[in-house]
């Protein structure tokens, strides 16, 4: 399973409720940090997220409240001894403005934080994973994210029942791509296997509608758009933000599974329900982030599985 927690999802300034943006996606042990808005790390350190095991941290542009936690994050890391690179990416000025992070105040640092401007074709790999940006409409430079988990090669269930098989060690080596004999019969993974397709998780930092993020989340798993407001209290921001009605739009053209709306003006603070109402309209299958809320995403299986559930 990918866990994903949403640690933050107030927009502009902090809430007694909610704190500023931040995402958090474990992938096999390895957290990656979207976004770092204030309280981020206090969010992890609540949830035993695994604040030391952060990698990477993406920031989608460098307004205050995506990036005012990094600073505080990166000074703890080093009082708890972390000996190894944090990797911090984001759009053009990103390595510039890490810098004078680095230099704001008196504090040593345990390890090495290594800063880059991503290019809108670049991508990060990872182990198992890459990570793309894509462009984002917020009035100065900005992106959002896509993280793509690698295709597998799966063994599936069915053709091995079809094949009156059972798991076991052979199963396995198959799996590797071996040939293997089986009471008299050779298996390989054309056989046994299929490929199946990554899971896709698609996040859009603070950007008006845009067909942009349509092309980058197409049939993701899980989009996590920004909601600042609903449609009729728009007006003056259509060029930096989207609402509720907007983001379940660009889901349903998508194709996405699951979207995720976040980043509510302090008019929703105590009550985002109208933006998920908003949503749901036209995107049934829409939920509300929470600061600490957790979404699992189960591994896909073999398609001819799925075809017979």
């Amino acid at each position: 399973m990918i866990d994903l927690h949403t640690l933050g999802t107030s927009s502009a300034v902090p809430t007694s409720r909610r704190s500023l943006a931040a995402n958090l996606i474990n992938f096999q042990g390895e957290r990656i940090l979207f976004d770092c808005g204030e309280g981020t790390q206090r969010q992890v350190m609540r949830l035993q997220a695994g604040m030391m095991d952060i990698e990477k941290v993406f920031i989608t542009h460098w307004h205050a409240d995506h990036f005012s936690g990094l600073l505080g994050l990166i000074q703890t890391l080093s009082m708890e001894g972390r000996d190894r690179p944090l990797y911090i990416y984001g759009p053009e000025r990103t390595g510039e403005f890490t810098d004078r992070l680095l230099t704001t105040g008196y504090f040593d640092r345990s390890y090495q934080v290594v800063a880059e401007d991503l290019e809108l074709d670049e991508v990060v790999e990872g182990d198992g994973f890459e990570i793309r940006p894509f462009r984002a409409h917020h009035g100065i430079p900005a992106y959002g994210y896509v993280f793509e988990e690698d295709d597998a090669l799966k063994v599936s269930r069915s053709k091995m029942e079809e094949h009156g098989l059972s798991s076991g060690p052979a199963i396995g080596r198959i799996k590797l791509g071996e040939h293997v004999e089986i009471d008299g019969t050779t298996y390989g993974p054309e056989d046994l296997c299929e490929t199946v397709r990554g899971r896709k998780i698609a996040y859009t930092g603070d950007t008006a509608a845009h067909g942009d993020t349509v092309q980058a989340a197409m049939d993701a798993d899980v989009l996590i758009h920004e909601a600042t407001v609903t449609h009729d209290l728009l007006a003056g921001r259509e060029k930096r933000h989207s609402s509720a009605k907007q983001a379940a739009e660009i889901a349903r053209k998508a194709n996405v599974d699951l979207l995720i709306l976040t980043h509510y003006s302090r008019r929703f603070d105590k009550d985002p329900q109208p933006l998920l109402d908003e949503a749901r309209e036209i995107f049934p299958n829409t939920a509300l982030a929470e600061d600490g809320k957790h979404f699992g995403i189960e591994p896909h299986r073999p398609e001819s599985e799925q075809e017979n559930t």
